[in-house]
């Protein structure tokens, strides 16, 4: 597994085009976006998804049920807009789940 993509909005996939990332996705809606994780989460070769915080916000809950499997790992990133205050930190949620740790920020 070593195979990383990107689901996110046009402007943040051309910016990670731009840095030589090949498996991009643009998603317009956050419909979109929770079928093509679901996708893209089938994929064997796939070790990590990259979506953006504010579609991952959008998706919540489908984010929980997606994000219970090792791999791939599902990383939520800030889109060209800046970072954004997520309802519940995905990071700090599945440090918790695989290493049993409880995080607070």
């Amino acid at each position: 597994m070593t195979g990383i993509a990107l689901v996110a909005d046009k402007n943040t996939i051309t910016c990670f085009k731009l840095a030589g990332l090949k498996d991009v996705y643009f998603v317009k809606n956050a419909e979109e976006a929770e079928k093509r994780i679901r996708e893209l989460s089938e994929k064997p070769d796939l070790a990590v998804i990259l979506i953006t915080e504010r579609l991952v916000d959008k998706i919540h809950d489908a984010m929980k049920k997606i994000t219970e499997r090792d791999y791939p790992l599902i990383v939520p990133i800030p889109d060209t807009g800046g970072p954004i205050t997520m309802k519940t930190d995905l990071m700090i949620e599945l440090i918790r789940r695989k290493a049993g740790i409880e995080v607070k920020l």
